[in-house]
């Protein structure tokens, strides 16, 4: 009985050290709750819990996923959701909302009105950061989607002052008048049909905007980005899909006060053409492109390296520079070392995301350290789920070992004097057999001739990765055991 007692003695005490706290700092620890659901459970607690919730600086409704037991009736599961937002948006108190989410997965048939007053809410309380991502589930999927659009944004939402950043996606926008967002400083739009008269608005409307991302926008032949000297980061994802007619349109981009540009996805007959990209610090070029049935297979290869050259040559005075798979199995159809790559004097860090040390991906390493003349990292990323794309599959007879590296001591004599860094993740994990030799053989090459070598950091996949695989021990003593042309060359196995 007596512990008994101390224990409530103990509880009653902690729960009046929280229920002393002020209500603003109780506020802002609900916030960190992901939804707002949560938030109001809290109600339960006591009479002051009761409507503390509705002060809370920040509202989230992740209704992001469809529940199965409404998988099929999403008109029900549609109604629900509305009302329950409704209802919990009524009784809020906050004059202040510093973020308004609401992610939903169904079709937004009906819901206009309702949606415009859940912006109203957010925009008459001068939100900062709005999120709207509403998605279609798989079984609308499956429909024809060309006439389905997304939620209209609102004529009103179209002037703010307070916003600072702002997410949709199957979002439609088409102002009427000027856009003005003066304060806005992170954009990222998904699934938009949009015109250049409409994303050129956009652009003037946001004079601070430091960072724009698209993904799956159609539409945009021209993003002119000349005018927005605080715009520094772009990221433009395109993902071709059964459902859309991806045109063979070239979407134009001038950036010349861009720090970072990345460009991703699957982009099929579609493209980019860079221009005027002065200022460019980090670029990262992860896209595949698509062959027609009708295309011969010579050439596609011939206008995949032409797509992949042109990339290069636009962003070859960038200092970091990450390639995905498919670039890089492009430039292993190159039957000669350094030919038709531009040369970079500014690259210094070069990321590579292969799944092998294959004869897909070998041609194409090497041709990328002949043509950066000032290299001071190597990243390599072993990226297990890389699927092989059939149209470029290659049949070397050549042997990627060893020998194919010594041919190139020569051409790669500028490597040496400048490599400092290497550093290769999840190695081991999928190799096994000739390509298992050939990482090694890489790496054997690299410690042999940089002269200037301080580390090279080969990191594990898991925890005790190093301990419980055999092959990786014996790969460990034997680079441990080569010599080393760097007098401070460190070969380091992190845990």
């Amino acid at each position: 009985m007596v512990e008994a007692k101390k224990k409530d003695t103990v509880s009653n005490t902690e729960e009046d050290r929280i229920s002393s706290l002020p209500d603003e700092l109780l506020c802002h620890i609900l916030s960190f709750l992901p939804s707002t659901l949560q938030a109001m459970r809290t109600s339960v607690l006591s009479k002051r819990w009761r409507r503390l919730w509705t002060h809370v600086p920040n509202i989230t409704f992740p209704f992001k996923f469809v529940p199965l037991v409404f998988y099929y009736d999403l008109k029900e599961y549609r109604q629900r959701a509305a009302v329950l937002i409704d209802n919990t948006l009524k009784p809020y108190s906050a004059s202040k909302i510093k973020k308004f989410c609401i992610q939903f997965s169904a079709d937004l048939i009906g819901l206009g009105p309702r949606m415009d007053s859940w912006v109203r809410f957010a925009v008459g309380r001068d939100v900062e950061d709005l999120t709207l991502e509403f998605s279609f589930d798989k079984t609308i999927r499956r429909l024809d989607m060309k006439g389905l659009t997304g939620y209209w944004l609102p004529q009103f939402f179209y002037q703010n002052s307070w916003l600072r950043n702002l997410k949709t996606d199957f979002c439609e926008f088409q102002p009427d008048g000027r856009v003005s967002w003066s304060s806005l400083k992170d954009l990222s739009i998904g699934h938009a049909i949009l015109t250049d008269e409409v994303m050129q608005n956009i652009l003037d409307g946001t004079p601070v905007l430091e960072s724009l991302k698209l993904v799956t926008c159609n539409g945009i032949h021209r993003l002119d980005l000349s005018l927005n000297s605080h715009l520094k980061e772009l990221v433009v994802i395109h993902q071709a899909a059964p459902y859309v007619n991806d045109d063979d349109t070239v979407l134009e981009i001038a950036g010349p006060h861009l720090k970072s540009l990345v460009i991703m996805g699957f982009w099929f007959m579609k493209k980019c053409k860079l221009m005027n990209m002065s200022s460019l610090i980090k670029a990262t070029l992860d896209f595949e492109v698509g062959k027609s049935l009708h295309v011969r297979r010579n050439d596609f290869l011939e206008k995949s390296r032409n797509i992949v050259e042109e990339y290069l040559r636009n962003v070859d005075h960038a200092r970091e520079l990450k390639l995905g798979s498919w670039c890089i199995q492009v430039l292993s159809t190159l039957r000669m070392v350094n030919f038709l790559l531009s040369p970079s004097f500014s690259r210094k860090c070069l990321i590579l995301d292969v799944d092998s040390f294959s004869n897909q991906y070998i041609p194409g390493i090497a041709n990328l350290l002949c043509c950066s003349y000032n290299l001071n990292e190597l990243v390599i990323n072993m990226c297990p789920d890389i699927t092989f794309l059939c149209c470029l599959r290659l049949i070397h007879s050549d042997d990627f070992g060893e020998k194919y590296w010594k041919s190139l001591k020569i051409i790669l004599g500028h490597l040496w004097l400048h490599l400092k860094t290497v550093k290769i993740s999840r190695l081991m994990e999928t190799e096994s057999g000739c390509s298992c030799e050939r990482a090694f053989a890489f790496l054997g090459f690299l410690l042999k001739n940089a002269s200037v070598l301080e580390k090279m950091i080969i990191y594990r996949s898991h925890v005790g990765y190093w301990c419980c695989n055999l092959d990786v021990i014996y790969m460990a003593f034997q680079l441990l055991s080569l010599p080393r042309c760097s007098p401070h060359a460190e070969v380091l196995f992190p845990n």
